[in-house]
């Protein structure tokens, strides 16, 4: 008995396609599953199962299943360190990571010393685009644009569309807050747009009744906001608890849990620069939102697309150098011409930044709207 089934367990290993005896193929993926950005983790771990499950089914790459292996980073900096450590010492071919600017910024210094690429969907800060590339580090790519790049596209839209000459600004105090509001605050000056306020404070506030009250008292035209996912509901709740009634502007989320929001009222005139939208009419987006909704019952957000091209990008970067070894796919990623869920053909510049889509979303009678399509040159 126990011959014949040492005999069947041979038989069964013979006749395995060659995918299937290989070694996975092992991207790490540093995401904040805990903190102020949970819920965007989860929105972007869809992307990255959805193109995962593609890849597989087509065959894998190089004859080799593909794996994810991920590292939770708070969206906090130390913790960004610790789970960039982490995946160096899997061995990972390349990494998506790491959401967070702060821990994006945190983390680079971590894959440039490994030498493994990592590519980033959804960080804004523009400190990635000064350091990326010619500026120290090229093992750095980000598929997304900065938020000093989509500042100037908002300004340029809120001069010429709108009546926001008197803002007031509301940041988290981190890399991506203040990284924005200094982005937001250089385009303002050339768009004749005044800033009455700045106004930072620590990620996880409870309560922004403080801070809403000596705002309010300021007379705005509009509230720019750079802040996340957790903290903004918690913001715009506040807000429409004591009757606000001013648009927003700068990064606010038009969309995700905001919606409950923006249906309701809450959030009547906002204007936001935004690097993806669902509206976007292209049929690789349109089979891309028909996915998502199939498997996890939702439109993609943001973070859902930086997951999916992110992983895309790894994968035909890995195609094209015919090998998994970092520093090929890195060189690989230097060259590439790569179509994106939107239908747009980028390529990375000499900063290994290939952003160049910049969506105008407006809410008009409680309905987000996509009022301007910019592409960089």
């Amino acid at each position: 008995m126990r011959a014949r089934t040492y005999l069947a367990a041979l038989i069964t290993l013979i006749t395995l396609p060659a995918a299937a005896l290989a070694d996975p193929i092992v991207i790490g993926f540093s995401a904040p599953d805990t903190g102020p950005a949970a819920t965007a983790a989860l929105w972007q771990r869809w992307g990255v199962d959805l193109a995962l499950d593609e890849i597989n089914k087509s065959g894998g790459l190089l004859g080799q299943k593909v794996q994810i292996l991920e590292e939770d980073n708070h969206c906090n900096p130390s913790e960004a360190v610790n789970a960039a450590n982490k995946l160096v010492e899997a061995k990972v071919a390349a990494i998506i990571g790491a959401h967070c600017s702060s821990a994006t910024l945190a983390t680079m210094p971590i894959v440039k010393d490994a030498k493994i690429p990592m590519v980033e969907g959804v960080a804004t800060s523009p400190k990635i685009t000064e350091l990326s590339g010619v500026g120290g580090n090229e093992w750095v790519f980000r598929i997304n644009p900065s938020d000093q790049d989509m500042m100037v596209g908002l300004g340029r839209y809120l001069k010429e569309h709108t009546n926001f000459h008197k803002v007031a600004v509301i940041a988290e105090d981190t890399d991506f807050g203040r990284g924005g509001v200094t982005a937001f605050a250089d385009v303002a000056k050339g768009d004749g747009i005044t800033l009455l306020s700045t106004d930072y404070y620590p990620q996880n506030e409870p309560d922004f009744t403080t801070i809403l009250t000596r705002v309010q008292q300021l007379h705005p035209d509009a509230i720019a906001l750079f802040q996340l996912g957790g903290d903004q509901i918690n913001f715009l709740r506040n807000a429409m608890q004591m009757g606000l009634t001013i648009p927003y502007t700068g990064r606010v989320e038009l969309g995700g849990k905001n919606m409950q929001i923006i249906e309701q009222g809450g959030m009547e005139g906002s204007v936001s620069a935004w690097p993806y939208s669902t509206l976007i009419d292209a049929p690789i987006n349109k089979q891309f939102v028909a996915a998502i909704q199939a498997k996890d019952h939702s439109i993609p957000y943001l973070q859902t697309w930086a997951g999916y091209d992110c992983f895309r990008l790894i994968a035909q970067a890995i195609k094209a150098a015919g090998s998994a070894e970092p520093a090929k796919i890195r060189d690989a990623l230097q060259h590439i011409t790569f179509v994106n869920a939107m239908g747009r053909t980028v390529k990375f510049d000499d900063h290994n930044q290939a952003g160049t889509t910049i969506v105008i979303n407006r809410v008009q009678d409680k309905t987000v709207k996509v009022a301007e399509v910019l592409e960089l040159k």
